[in-house]
């Protein structure tokens, strides 16, 4: 995620913190008016890439708790690998997966409607 950040950074043009400079701009607002704007589109992919991620918590959880003494630490993706290799229900396990999937996109929508309202305003 650093790299990412990191290469839009590298990507800013110099120009618009130059003209800010000779208006007379201070640090804060030549990141918070420039920096900030233009990195806008790299932190939405950051975002939903970390977001996929976290709703993807499997194989950590899995190999120090094995969903927790009496399902304590059980997410979302542990329930349906239960239900589908242990139970062998899989009908419902495809069908927890695909909440998931809907989870996931819920939220990452939710981050670009958030990006894009505050670019237009």
């Amino acid at each position: 995620m650093v790299l990412l950040i990191l290469s839009g950074l590298q990507a800013i043009p110099q120009t618009p913190y130059e003209a800010a400079k000779i208006d007379g701009a201070t640090r804060w607002q030549l990141f918070r008016f420039i920096t900030l704007p233009l990195l806008r589109p790299i932190i939405l992919v950051v975002l939903i890439w970390r977001t996929m991620d976290l709703f993807r918590c499997f194989d950590m959880i899995y190999i120090l708790t094995g969903g927790g003494p009496s399902h304590t630490t059980e997410v979302l993706s542990i329930y349906s690998y239960y239900k589908g290799f242990r139970y062998f229900n899989l009908g419902y396990a495809v069908a927890a997966a695909w909440v998931l999937v809907v989870l996931i996109m819920i939220v990452c929508f939710g981050y670009i409607k958030l990006v894009r309202s505050e670019v237009i305003s």
